[in-house]
């Protein structure tokens, strides 16, 4: 018998991604932790896409990094917008919100998308068909940006 369950748990000593990559100041050691970030998102992205679950509304606000332990830990919260069946078409416009969140918020890091895509190829076996799809996605987003 397959059963639903919600887990939850506190998450002390947790700041938002967006609020931690904000607090990073310009140099080597800030490229080098938001590839550690990006890497993270992707997974857990992937991770949650290759198990059928889409978001909805993922940003760098609905992204937690835990940091009392050894090593950061990413968690993914607010799933209000969640749906538990999803398409390749789903995950890519999952995918393309944050994108558009992460260009509109984060402007100034162009490689952390690319890099949490390559995370994504890792952690979902059915990337390739997603990547094709966000292509898609993509597309009719700009036309749609230029109709009006």
């Amino acid at each position: 018998m397959n059963r639903k369950c919600i887990f939850m748990e506190y998450m002390d000593d947790s700041v938002t991604v967006k609020d931690y990559i904000a607090s990073l100041t310009n140099g080597e050691e800030r490229e080098a932790r938001l590839s550690d970030v990006a890497k993270q998102v992707g997974s857990a992205v992937g991770r949650m896409h290759a198990h059928n679950l889409i978001h909805g509304d993922l940003t760098t606000s609905n992204m937690l990094l835990a940091t009392g332990d050894a090593e950061d830990r990413l968690v993914l919260i607010d799933f209000g917008l969640s749906v538990g069946q999803a398409t390749a078409e789903d995950k890519a416009v999952d995918l393309y919100v944050l994108e558009r969140a992460l260009l509109s918020t984060h402007a100034d890091m162009d490689s952390f998308f690319p890099c949490v895509l390559a995370s994504y190829r890792k952690c979902n076996k059915d990337s390739a068909e997603v990547l094709r799809k966000l292509d898609e996605v993509r597309s009719r987003g700009r036309k749609r940006t230029m109709i009006g």
